[in-house]
């Protein structure tokens, strides 16, 4: 089976995991469609979108031949329906598919497994804006379903007593949202349960200084108020 990664950047892979040679306006309509889900798209937005400024029926030819070079690709066609389009998930797994899949039945930890960065992350379409306000779009919508995933998953790991897990899932959570105080705050609290007050302490610090520089402000009060209690316990 082909797979769609689209977490990351945006690749094609062949059935051994090898990236295949695809022309880019190819995996542009792919991506399109890979957060569509059954719904599909209509041909009238995909044309709107890959070829903005070209005439209309030469637009529509442009995207009848994506579709066919597509079709021609396996044995089953990649893209399945008339109109609305939509991936043949027979064929083609895709990443970002089985991400919401996965946040839709509560399996936060394979969503997180699944989400390896910025949706089309470094892919650029020239001569097709409003492809680049779609990507922005999903991928803006995409990194704040991870944040909260993220969260979650911390959260019940840190209630479940598995504190050293929960602390990996907030280094990541700090990671991909440095400003957030919750994000540091629960990372904090769980490596002062492992026993680690100093690098909480350290941690906490580091935040309250990023604060400062990038917002222009003092950290949040809860932030304060552990490292005031770490820094009196390690005798700062």
């Amino acid at each position: 089976m082909l797979r769609l990664e689209t977490l990351g950047g945006l690749v094609l892979a062949g059935d051994s995991g090898t990236p295949l040679p695809i022309q880019r306006r190819r995996l542009a309509l792919l991506a399109l469609l890979s957060t569509a889900a059954k719904r599909g798209v209509r041909r009238d937005k995909l044309v709107s979108v890959l070829w903005p400024e070209s005439p209309e029926a030469k637009a529509r030819h442009a995207l009848e031949q994506l579709i066919y070079s597509l079709r021609q690709e396996r044995d089953e066609p990649l893209v399945a329906g008339p109109d609305p389009l939509r991936i043949n998930h027979h064929v083609l797994a895709v990443d970002v598919a089985e991400f919401e899949a996965a946040l839709d039945n509560n399996l936060l930890a394979e969503a997180v497994r699944l989400y390896r960065g910025p949706f089309l992350d470094g892919f650029y379409l020239s001569g097709a804006p409003e492809f680049e306000n779609w990507a922005e779009s999903e991928r803006t919508r995409l990194a704040g379903l991870n944040r909260a995933a993220l969260d979650r998953l911390a959260r019940e790991l840190a209630g479940r007593g598995a504190h050293a897990a929960a602390v990996d899932v907030w280094r990541k959570l700090v990671l991909v949202d440095p400003l957030s105080s919750n994000a540091v705050l629960g990372l904090m609290r769980c490596m002062a349960e492992l026993g680690d007050r100093s690098g909480a302490w350290r941690e906490g610090i580091a935040h309250e200084g990023l604060v400062r520089r990038e917002l222009g402000r003092e950290a949040d009060p809860g932030v304060r108020s552990l490292l005031a209690e770490l820094g009196a316990a390690k005798g700062g």
